[in-house]
């Protein structure tokens, strides 16, 4: 049987083994709480699952859809404003290569399922990971501009109220065009 195959047969107990792994890296109760399957009273579980639900699928496929990033973003946007490090916050996708490994160690030991599929899956995580740290270093440096504008308009603000005025220059990430020298 193919590893695409196994994958397929062997969804649900992937999925639930892979999110019980993403759930343990939430401290304390958060960990109790994210396991609650409630659109309303769980957001942040309820939408990390259905993520990983979609992307599993997609890693079944032959090609990577459109859908993959908006997927990866899904996921990475709840991390990203918590309090992780970067690689903590996407390595939760590298634990599907674990659960695919743990699931699967006899046929994979007996060499039933060929190096080369298991190779190509495991290609097929690493690129979602590329993607994902690229998505989530964008909404790590918009938080960060969005705490930089916030701190900005108290600051003037505070000025504004002692009859100071305060004017910040606009920053540019790009080159500069100016014929300043």
């Amino acid at each position: 049987m193919t590893l695409a195959a196994l994958l397929a047969q062997n969804r649900e107990q992937i999925l639930d083994r892979w999110f019980d792994l993403i759930v343990r890296t939430y401290p304390g109760l958060s960990a109790v709480f994210l396991k609650k399957n409630h659109r309303w009273g769980n957001p942040v579980g309820t939408n990390i699952h259905g993520a990983i639900e979609k992307l599993y699928d997609e890693m079944l496929q032959p090609e990577a859809s459109n859908d993959l990033a908006p997927l990866l973003d899904t996921v990475v946007r709840i991390r990203a404003v918590q309090d992780y490090m970067p690689s903590e916050a996407v390595a939760i996708l590298l634990f599907v290569k674990h659960v695919v490994r743990e699931r699967f160690a006899a046929e994979i030991d007996s060499g039933a399922i060929p190096a080369r599929e298991l190779h190509e899956f495991d290609n097929k995580v690493d690129t979602m990971m590329l993607i994902a740290f690229d998505l989530y270093t964008k909404c790590r440096n918009t938080v960060m501009e969005n705490r930089l504008d916030d701190f900005k308009r108290n600051f003037t603000g505070l000025m504004r109220k002692h009859k100071i005025i305060v004017e910040y220059p606009k920053f540019d990430s790009g080159t500069s065009e100016s014929g300043d020298g």
